[in-house]
């Protein structure tokens, strides 16, 4: 299964018959002024990187449904024992740090759904519009830096990679189609690799939700989830498999955003218990339900005096002041989350007044146990093989993949280098 080392040559034509099949689309974000931008002379001597993202796959899957491939690619390369994700543990915030080498509270995504008070704007993943809005970004993804540095790139269906973020954009990019086949993005990752080498990118990313939206419908331990994994394994090793005929130094890191817990419906609590907190309350907006509850006041307020409140009749989940959450969990002093925040215990959801409980999710404390851990699997010619270290950060993987594209970090991130570098060769 390794990756070759040498270049693929097409003729002129093909590739750019390549190019218009890859850009007919209506979805395409390139446009023709990007397209005839080259790699820097200096980018072509670098070898590549795919980075595969599938949704939910928690650390444990690999052994607990043995997918064939993805088994093998992990024996064969370098991994992690787990990939401990930042808080919260949910997809968007996970992508970004990822992607920027940030926790939450500093790259600006700091939930699935928030309101932020400076923009005076609500963020939503279902809201394509303030996805799109390059302000709520606050950090350079991983994208972004290399575009800046002269080196292409092409972020399939990654969150945030629509956003032009301090104002850079990727080279190419397609808008996020949740029902796009797997063969879809199969072929346009292929196509990618297959441009010349002038114009082809070198940092290409490639998402699955399959398993994802198992793990919430179904559970964790369910035959749903093991059938969306094995689907996912094949789409990975035809794709590596396709790739591996076009002899590039490719390296192929596949990862994941956050695990799944399952959870029961017994195992729900009530925030705003007393008449006299639903009195209080009434002057916050609430936001939030399961994992975390944000109240913002509407008015001046004593949020100290609330918190206490609160806590006063809660048995499995603990309000704070952004200011006063776990030092571990990397989430306070961003005015995103609000004046209040509440966490839930592991296993239990909580809201404002009647939980909602599906039979998998997951956003909890990274540090209550592994469920919320994800996978780093690598192979190619830059990692080291039959390797694994302990369990490190997601914030990582930002530095691990400039290093490997030659690209130079000079903005402050939170992932360090030397924590991975004992998987690289």
């Amino acid at each position: 299964m390794k990756i070759c080392l040498q270049a693929l040559n097409l003729n002129k034509p093909l590739w750019l018959v390549v190019i218009s099949l890859i850009f007919s689309s209506g979805n395409s974000q390139a446009s023709s002024t990007e397209l005839s931008t080259k790699n820097s002379l200096s980018s072509k001597d670098i070898p590549y990187v795919l980075l595969i993202s599938i949704d939910g796959y928690r650390w444990d899957y690999t052994e607990k449904y043995s997918p064939s491939f993805i088994a093998k690619f992990k024996k064969q390369g370098a991994s992690l024992k787990s990939l401990r994700p930042s808080f919260p543990t949910t997809t968007f915030p996970n992508h970004l740090s990822i992607a920027t080498g940030r926790y939450p509270m500093n790259h600006g995504i700091v939930s699935n759904k928030f309101y932020n008070p400076e923009l005076k704007r609500s963020y939503s993943i279902r809201d394509a519009e303030s996805v799109a809005d390059s302000e709520f970004y606050h950090s350079l993804p991983i994208w972004g830096l290399a575009e800046k540095q002269g080196v292409k790139t092409a972020p399939y269906f990654w969150p945030g990679s629509a956003s032009h973020i301090q104002g850079v954009k990727p080279s190419y990019n397609i808008e996020y189609e949740h029902k796009a086949s797997h063969e879809t993005r199969i072929k346009t990752v292929e196509d990618w690799f297959k441009l010349p080498e002038e114009v082809r990118p070198h940092l290409v990313t490639l998402y699955f939700h399959d398993v994802d939206g198992a793990g919430h419908g179904h559970g964790p331990n369910s035959d749903k989830v093991q059938k969306a994994i094995e689907k996912v394994d094949h789409s990975i090793e035809k794709l590596v498999n396709n790739l591996e005929k076009l002899k590039l130094p490719i390296n192929i890191i596949i990862t994941s955003d956050h695990g799944m817990a399952e959870l029961k419906p017994e195992k729900i609590e009530t925030i705003l218990k007393t008449t006299e907190q639903e009195k209080l309350f009434a002057d916050f907006m609430i936001q939030g339900n399961g994992y975390l509850v944000s109240f913002r006041k509407r008015k001046d307020i004593d949020a100290t005096a609330s918190v206490a409140l609160l806590n006063s009749a809660a048995s499995h989940f603990k309000c704070y002041t952004p200011s006063t959450t776990p030092k571990e969990l990397h989430y306070r002093n961003n005015p995103s989350i609000g004046d209040i925040v509440c966490l839930a215990d592991r296993g239990w959801s909580i809201s404002a007044k009647v939980p909602r409980v599906s039979k998998g999710s997951h956003g909890w404390s990274q540090y209550d146990g592994m469920d919320m851990h994800g996978i780093f699997y690598a192979l190619g010619p830059n990692f080291k093989e039959n390797l694994q270290i302990e369990t490190q950060e997601n914030v990582n993987i930002y530095p691990l993949i400039a290093n490997i594209l030659g690209l130079k970090i000079e903005h402050e991130i939170d992932g360090k280098l030397e924590n991975m570098q004992a998987l690289l060769n």
